[in-house]
């Protein structure tokens, strides 16, 4: 739809204290049609994977090619960093709350901040690759969700991230957003199995889902 799209990166959009105790600067990368005349465009918020450890952000090479892609077809899409840290495995719980926190702030800016980004709130995307998409899941699907951060959202795609009892137990209900699924069946990361159990879940549930398999493809399956 658009051969070209501007973008603008590191946004501040929330302030926070690290697992180390120092204080971090969370920000995020714009993608927008360039030129574009449409005044309420849909959103797609997009969160990075790479296990919740230091050396993985927003500009992850498979977030990008999404954002970019996507604002060339007419969304405006967001990256977004959330907190780190260096050994996640060692506290599932604070990983996951600080993760969850960050996303529903991200989540509030995009809001507030819809005239300029000329979004439609109504018409919200969250998408999350791997870590990303485990972190999603329970921004959406757990004791932690909030009925503040589900408004306005139309749908997750979840990339490879679909979360085991390891990571955050499941509370999924009727008002659920819309969730299209992505896995191969043979990684070694994140089992395809738990993309399965999603499904029958969702399904109970009466929420819409589409489970969209990659037969023997491992964990990440782009090209980059």
């Amino acid at each position: 739809m658009f051969e070209h799209i501007s973008i603008q990166k590191d946004v501040v959009f929330g302030e926070v204290v690290n697992a180390k105790g120092i204080k971090e600067s969370l920000a995020l990368d714009i993608y927008m049609p360039e030129n574009d005349k449409v005044k309420k465009r849909p959103v797609i918020v997009w969160m990075h994977g790479g296990g919740f450890r230091y050396g993985n952000d927003k500009t992850q090479s498979y977030i990008v090619e999404m954002a970019k892609r996507f604002a060339k077809k007419g969304y405006v899409c967001i990256s977004i960093d959330y907190r780190l840290r260096e050994k996640p495995l060692e506290d599932i719980a604070g990983t996951l709350t600080d993760a969850v926190e960050d996303a529903s702030k991200a989540l509030k800016w995009v809001r507030k901040n819809r005239k300029l980004l000329n979004i439609d709130q109504s018409k919200i995307i969250v998408g999350g690759g791997s870590a990303g998409g485990i972190l999603a899941s329970n921004l959406f699907f757990s004791g932690q969700a909030k009925k503040k951060v589900k408004a306005g959202v139309v749908g997750f795609v979840n990339l490879w991230g679909s979360t085991g009892e390891k990571w955050g137990k499941l509370d999924i209900h009727k008002n659920a957003p819309p969730t299209i699924i992505v896995h191969g069946t043979a990684d070694e990361l994140v089992p395809y199995s738990n993309s399965v159990a999603l499904v029958e879940r969702l399904t109970a549930n009466n929420v819409q889902n589409e489970l969209v398999t990659f037969k023997d493809a491992g964990h990440t399956p782009v090209k980059h």
